[in-house]
């Protein structure tokens, strides 16, 4: 089983939190007024805050990727699971999909197929090792 980076759950969260961070202290010290600076530190102190609960949800709740020499199971945070069959083929590719028509994503599939794996946070290196132990060819 190959579970989610926890380290690029932390960076992003990390540089999410920091951001927040500084704009609370550069939004209270740069505000005219008192009611700018409450203003400011409260909306500020939402955004840290939302950052750390996210990150912990994350890390508590992480994606897992299953891998067997029958199938590649891939079940998300809220137990949504998809399949990649090896009755479909075994040579698997990574590929980048566009989603929301703006931010690429990592993904995994057979070649040949349309199923899509959107990989997030996992390491492409774990990924394709445990794949690799288990007898699934990549393309590349």
């Amino acid at each position: 089983m190959v579970t989610e980076s926890r380290q690029q759950v932390g960076i992003l969260f990390g540089f999410l939190a920091l951001a927040a961070i500084v704009a609370l202290v550069r939004g209270v010290a740069g505000a005219q007024t008192a009611s700018g600076r409450i203003a400011a530190a409260v909306f500020c102190a939402i955004l840290v805050v939302a950052f750390i609960a996210g990150w912990i949800v994350m890390v508590r709740r992480s994606a897992r990727l299953e891998i067997t020499t029958d199938a590649i199971r891939y079940t998300q945070r809220d137990g949504q699971v998809s399949t990649l069959s090896r009755q479909s083929g075994d040579e698997l590719r990574f590929v980048q999909r566009l989603r929301g028509g703006r931010i690429w994503t990592l993904g995994l599939t057979i070649a040949g197929t349309g199923t899509v794996i959107t990989l997030g946070f996992f390491s492409r290196n774990a990924v394709r090792q445990a794949c690799r132990a288990r007898g699934w060819r990549f393309d590349d």
